[in-house]
């Protein structure tokens, strides 16, 4: 994974980079519980969807790529707000906030400062909770690029 070098406070939330060893477990429970809740897993046994996106998960995170930008209290950086995970070329994996702060611009934030708005290259989504943060950042941006789902990038791209 990639590091983005990042220690930014905007208004009341602090953006900075993911730290792998403290906040891993949240990361991973909140992204495999949230992605099941979804529906988008819902026909797919419990064992098997738990062992399987974590390992998907965790092969995302160890790409060399992969950036990961956490939203947390700036005076308590352990306790996280939410968090966006995504590549260098416009490609979105998750981003996630805590329901207590949702709708607050986390999300926006996050993703105005992970994707490269200097271009109007499209972004790609992996996981359908990007699809909600679209909708939010179009609601503050009058930019109007093209999202493009595609769930079955990351296997392509493993190879």
């Amino acid at each position: 994974m990639r590091r983005m070098e990042t220690t930014l406070q905007v208004g009341d939330v602090l953006l900075r980079d993911y730290n792998h060893i403290s906040d891993s477990d949240f990361l991973y429970s909140t992204w495999i519980k949230s992605f099941r809740d979804s529906g988008f897993c819902r026909a797919v046994p419990t064992p098997i969807y738990n062992r399987s996106q974590r390992e998907r998960v965790r092969a995302l995170l160890e790409k060399d790529f992969t950036y990961v930008l956490v939203a947390c209290s700036p005076e308590t950086p352990e306790l996280i707000y939410g968090y966006a995970v995504g590549e260098a070329r416009n490609v979105l994996h998750y981003v996630y906030v805590k329901k207590d702060y949702r709708g607050q611009g986390i999300g926006k934030r996050l993703l105005s400062h992970l994707l490269d708005h200097s271009t109007n290259n499209p972004v790609l989504y992996t996981h359908k909770s990007a699809d909600i943060a679209h909708e939010a950042l179009l609601k503050e941006r009058d930019e109007l690029r093209n999202w493009i789902y595609d769930p079955y990038w990351i296997e392509r791209e493993q190879g």
